[in-house]
């Protein structure tokens, strides 16, 4: 019996050894795992900010690899750039102790090979390890990747003349006037995609015709109802792929003066120069009002309204913080957005030639683009979350513009002229976006 409990007692130390052993072990990867997740986290933020001034880099025309390198150096992970292997312009590597840093634009792997708008960043690194290396041969190996894109100067909504955002409502764009409306310059889109008999993309409605100019046409996500006695020219394409609308700027009115109230209602000429208001109003049927050139703000929930009278302004910019927009029936009304570059500015620095009219994304309230014969909006109307309403009295009323809304209805008894000319309107200028 004695000896038995020596063996018992022998057999409890090798058990106890394998456990002190299994907890060492556990312990060991707990404190080289914890070192290597804080590695990575520290080099996948040097990737991201290095893909970021690649992307910077391009925009101005400057080495893009040099940038990245410049900006993983200041993260602590200093390189000496060398040749790719295959060598090439797209590619720099830099290499430095215990890092390798490869940049390549168009990225060479992935789901963007070959596209020149990505940029691809990787960054391997190999560290000792505390305790692993007594389990395992070898260092530790870590890879942090990050892809960024830049996006080329473009015009807004592809080019479209009329732009619907919405994605499922019904009458995304709704023609319902007894007047033609002659569109060119662009195609008319309605990202909706609705296609049920009593719910549908587009609608004709009306009485009036519609025409597209070649080469452009009436593109609908889901189906078109021609029930209206207008016709209809070239027939409407249905089933056309959805195409959401490209990140905007918000303009920074924190720049301008407070203008308080502008209320026209006396006959004669008022002028009002840039500025935040709390409303424009035109109550006065025999009434001028002049806009000076520059940024009006309106931001006070009664909007820019008026009930008649001749509205004039050039090199104007209307953004329209809340409220609505409405200038009524009656109303004569010429507004040109600036046309010239590096003259309408932000406190933010951006450019906004070509904006005539600025919806802010919060604001609801409709945009109802109303004239009488000679009236003519040049410039981009922006609205994305509004219903965009274009309503013409009398016998002519022109829109050279570009009109993006929630929705955009075309109704009223003039004969309505729709013409986008890119070089009136908005241009996007350069962006950039961390992809991963």
């Amino acid at each position: 019996m004695k000896h038995s409990k020596n063996n018992e007692a022998g057999q409890s130390f090798i058990i106890l050894a394998f456990i002190m052993i299994g907890m060492i072990s556990f312990s060991a990867l707990a404190i080289d795992g914890g070192m290597l997740l804080h590695e990575h986290r520290r080099s996948q933020n040097a990737a991201d900010a290095a893909a970021m001034a690649a992307a910077y880099a391009k925009i101005k025309s400057q080495p893009l690899g040099t940038a990245a390198l410049n900006s993983a150096a200041t993260n602590e992970y200093g390189t000496t750039a060398q040749a790719c292997s295959p060598a090439g312009p797209d590619c720099v590597v830099g290499v430095g102790t215990d890092v390798t840093i490869q940049v390549t634009n168009p990225p060479r792997t992935g789901p963007y090979a070959g596209d020149p708008d990505y940029i691809h960043v990787i960054i391997d690194t190999e560290m000792d390890s505390n305790f692993a290396h007594l389990i395992f041969n070898g260092r530790l190996s870590n890879r942090a990747e990050a892809t960024s894109r830049v996006w080329p100067p473009e015009n807004y909504a592809n080019g479209n003349a009329i732009h619907a955002a919405t994605e499922h409502d019904c009458e995304g764009i709704w023609y319902s006037g007894t007047g033609d409306t002659d569109i060119s310059g662009g195609n008319v889109f309605s990202n909706s995609d609705a296609a049920s008999v009593s719910c549908q993309s587009g609608v004709q409605g009306g009485a009036g015709a519609i025409t597209v100019h070649a080469p452009y046409n009436l593109n609908v996500v889901g189906t078109f109802d021609t029930g209206g006695s207008g016709a209809v020219s070239p027939a409407p394409s249905e089933g056309v792929p959805s195409d959401d609308l490209r990140w905007m700027i918000i303009p920074d009115c924190s720049h301008l003066p407070d203008q308080g109230s502008a209320k026209v209602n006396y006959a004669g000429v008022t002028t009002i120069d840039p500025g935040g208001y709390s409303e424009i109003t035109i109550s006065n049927p025999n009434a001028t009002l002049v806009m000076n050139p520059g940024m009006y703000c309106v931001d006070g929930h009664k909007g820019f309204t008026g009930t008649g009278g001749v509205v004039n302004g050039t090199d104007v910019m209307i953004v329209m913080v809340d409220g609505p927009f409405n200038l009524g029936g009656g109303t004569d009304v010429n507004l040109a957005a600036e046309t010239d570059p590096d003259t309408l500015i932000d406190a933010d620095g951006y450019d906004w030639k070509g904006m005539l009219l600025f919806g802010h994304p919060n604001n609801p309230d409709d945009i109802t683009i109303n004239g009488n014969t000679g009236t003519n909006y040049t410039g981009t109307i922006f609205a994305p979350n509004s219903l965009i309403t274009i309503n013409g009295n009398g016998t002519t009323m022109g829109v050279n513009s570009q009109l993006i809304g929630y929705k955009v209805k075309v109704t009223g008894t003039a004969n309505i002229s729709i013409a986008y000319n890119e070089g009136d309107n908005y241009y996007l200028p350069h962006a950039i976006d961390l992809i991963r």
